[in-house]
C-alpha cells in the first residue's frame, strides 16, 4: 500500500492550493462512507426524537478513529501504513470479506418459512443505547478504515509537502468532517423541517412495516454488497 501511495505522490515543488484541491477531491471520494450512511438511516427511521444525540456520538467515535490514525501516520507513523497495508493483503482477511459478504446476498434472495421470520424480526434492534452507538461506530471504524487509501495518501500528501503542522492538523479536522458532511445534513434537515422529513419518513416506515422480512432480507444484501466489495477490492490490489 505505502509503495502504491508513494508512486502517486507529485512534485514537491507544487502549490500548495493545487494540493488542497487533491485533498479535497480525496476528501469527496471518502464523502459516500456505507456503513456511516446506513446507521444515519438507520437512525432517521427508528429513533427521530433521539437522532441527534445517538448519530453525534456515532459520528465522533467513527472520526475521532480516523483523527487519531490521521495523526499518527503524519507525526511519522509510517509503520502504522505499512501494518494496515499487510492487513489489507492477507488473503484470509480479503476472503472471510468476500464469502461472508457473498453468504449474506445470498441470504437476501431465501424466503424464509413463518418461523424463520418471527426470530429474524426479533433480532432487528428498534431502540440504540449509547453504549450501543460507541460500540458501533467502533465496529464501523475497524471495518472502514483498512479501505481509507484516499485519506492515506492525503495525509502523507501534506507530508511529503511539508505543509506546517498546525495547518496539517486543521486541514485533516476538515477532511474528517466533509466524510461525515452527508449525515450532519441529514441531521440539519431533520432538525430544521422535522414535520415535513417525518411525514416523508413515515411513509417508508409504512411500508417497512407492511414488508419487515423483505426490507430486512434487502438490508442484508446491501451489507453483504459491501463486504464483498471490500475483499474484492483487497483481492485484486
Amino acid at each position: 500500500m505505502i509503495e502504491s501511495i508513494e508512486a502517486l505522490m507529485p512534485s514537491s515543488s507544487i502549490d500548495t492550493s493545487i494540493a488542497l484541491l487533491i485533498i479535497s477531491i480525496c476528501a469527496l471520494i471518502d464523502i459516500l462512507s456505507p456503513g456511516v450512511l446506513a446507521v444515519t438511516a438507520y437512525l432517521l427511521l427508528t429513533q427521530p426524537n433521539q437522532l441527534s444525540s445517538r448519530l453525534l456520538v456515532f459520528l465522533f467515535i467513527t472520526q475521532f478513529g480516523y483523527f487519531g490514525v490521521g495523526l499518527f501516520l503524519y507525526f511519522g507513523g509510517d509503520s502504522l501504513l505499512k501494518g494496515i497495508g499487510k492487513l489489507s493483503e492477507f488473503d484470509f482477511i480479503n476472503w472471510f470479506y468476500l464469502l461472508f459478504g457473498a453468504v449474506m446476498a445470498l441470504i437476501s434472495f431465501c424466503k424464509p418459512n413463518d418461523n424463520t421470520k418471527k426470530r429474524l424480526i426479533s433480532f432487528i434492534p428498534q431502540k440504540t443505547t449509547m453504549k450501543g452507538m460507541i460500540m458501533l461506530g467502533i465496529i464501523v471504524f475497524l471495518i472502514e478504515f483498512v479501505t481509507a487509501l484516499p485519506y492515506f495518501y492525503s495525509i502523507l500528501l501534506m507530508n511529503h509537502l511539508t505543509i506546517e503542522p498546525s495547518s496539517s492538523i486543521f486541514i485533516i479536522i476538515g477532511y474528517n468532517l466533509v466524510m461525515v458532511l452527508p449525515s450532519l445534513l441529514l441531521l440539519g434537515v431533520n432538525i430544521m423541517f422535522k414535520e415535513r422529513l417525518q411525514q416523508f419518513l413515515n411513509k417508508i416506515r409504512s411500508k417497512l412495516n407492511e414488508a419487515p422480512i423483505s426490507s430486512l432480507l434487502v438490508a442484508i444484501g446491501v451489507v453483504g454488497a459491501v463486504f464483498f466489495n471490500i475483499g474484492l477490492r483487497g483481492i485484486l490490489n
